[in-house]
C-alpha cells in the first residue's frame, strides 16, 4: 500500500526525470525503471525523511527530493548489481542492456543533481554523505563480486560496507539537513540496520532452490560458511561442488538432504543468532539519542 511519504517521494523521482532528462526514449525508459522500483517501496528514503523529521526539520517539499535522490541512486545500484550476479531474467532492464547500462549512468547523475537543487543551507554536506557512503558502498559490492569474504568476520564486514553503507547514507543525510551534524550513534545502528537485513535475506535464500540460490551460485553467506565448516561426512558434497568437484545438477539431486543439514548442523541457529546480537546492538544505540517516543517505535521497526 502507498504512504503519503512514498507517493511524495515517487512524485519527486519523476519530476527529476521529466525536468532534467530530454531524451525522450531514455526519459520514458527510466520512468518505467522508476514505476518498477516503486512497487517494492522507498525504505531508505522513507528512513532519510524520518530523520529528518526526528531531528525537528522545518517542513519542506525539498526533503522529498532529497528522499527521491537517495532511491534513485539505489536504483541504479540494484541495477548494476543485476548486471554484475547476472541476475535480471525477470528484471525491466534485462532487455537492450546497452540502454540499461547508459540508464544506470543518468540516474547516478541524477541522483546528486536532486540534491543539488534544492535549497537546503547546508546541501554540500548532504551531498558529500552521498558520495562518501556510496563509495563505501561499492567498496564492499567489489568485495562481494570477488567472494572472498570466506568466515564470519570478514563477511560481517563486507556485508556493513556494501549495505549498511547505503543505510547509513539515507540516515546521515536526513539528519545533516536538520541539524549540520550527527550523533555517531545514528552511523552505527543505521550500519547495523543493513546488516540485519541482508542476514534476513541469507536466510530466506537458503530455502528458495532457484537460479538465485547462494549455495547453487557458491556464494559465501553466514549459514553456508557454517555449512561448510561443519565436519558432518554428508556434507563432504558441498565442500565438493564449492571446490568444483561436483556439478550444479548433482547438488540440487540432493537439495533435501542440504535442506535438512541446514537445520540439523545448527547453521540456521547460529546464523540467527548471529542477527540477533547485532539487532541488540543496534536496538540499544537507538535508545541513546533523546528522540520523541513515536520516532523511536519507528526505527525499531527497521531493527526486527
Amino acid at each position: 500500500m502507498d504512504t503519503p511519504q512514498s507517493i511524495l517521494i515517487k512524485k519527486s523521482i519523476e519530476q527529476a526525470v521529466h525536468t532534467q532528462v530530454k531524451q525522450q526514449q531514455l526519459k520514458e525508459q527510466l520512468l518505467g525503471y522508476a514505476g518498477y522500483h516503486a512497487k517494492l517501496g522507498f525504505p531508505f528514503g522513507e528512513l532519510l525523511v524520518l530523520h529528518y523529521n526526528q531531528f525537528n526539520g522545518i517542513a519542506t517539499d525539498d526533503i522529498y527530493a532529497v528522499a527521491a535522490a537517495v532511491e534513485i541512486l539505489i536504483l541504479s545500484f540494484d541495477m548494476l548489481d543485476d548486471f554484475e550476479d547476472e541476475d535480471c531474467i525477470d528484471k525491466p532492464w534485462s532487455t537492450q542492456t546497452n540502454l540499461a547500462l547508459n540508464s544506470t549512468t543518468a540516474l547516478l547523475f541524477l541522483s546528486v543533481d536532486a540534491i543539488r537543487t534544492t535549497d537546503f543551507p547546508n546541501k554540500d554536506r548532504a551531498m558529500d554523505i552521498l558520495i562518501r557512503y556510496a563509495l563505501r558502498s561499492i567498496n564492499g559490492q567489489h568485495q562481494d563480486l570477488l567472494n572472498s569474504s570466506r568466515n564470519e568476520k570478514d563477511y560481517i564486514e563486507m556485508t556493513i560496507e556494501k549495505s549498511g553503507s547505503l543505510t547509513a547514507l539515507a540516515c546521515l543525510i536526513g539528519t545533516v539537513l536538520a541539524t549540520d551534524d550527527y550523533p555517531e550513534e545514528i552511523e552505527t545502528y543505521a550500519e547495523l540496520i543493513g546488516l540485519v537485513g541482508q542476514i534476513s535475506n541469507d536466510l530466506k535464500d537458503i530455502t528458495t532452490w532457484n537460479e538465485k540460490n547462494d549455495l547453487l551460485n557458491k556464494k559465501y553467506t553466514l549459514p553456508i560458511i557454517y555449512l561448510l565448516n561443519h565436519p558432518d561426512e554428508d556434507l563432504q558434497l558441498v565442500r565438493d561442488y564449492y571446490n568444483n568437484k561436483l556439478s550444479a545438477d548433482e547438488i540440487r539431486q540432493n537439495r533435501e538432504l542440504i535442506s535438512r543439514k541446514f537445520v540439523e548442523t545448527g547453521a540456521i541457529t547460529y546464523t540467527e543468532v548471529i542477527k540477533k546480537m547485532h539487532q541488540n546492538r543496534a536496538l540499544n544505540e537507538v535508545k541513546k539519542l533523546q528522540i520523541d517516543q513515536q520516532y523511536m517505535d519507528r526505527l525499531v521497526t527497521y531493527i526486527q
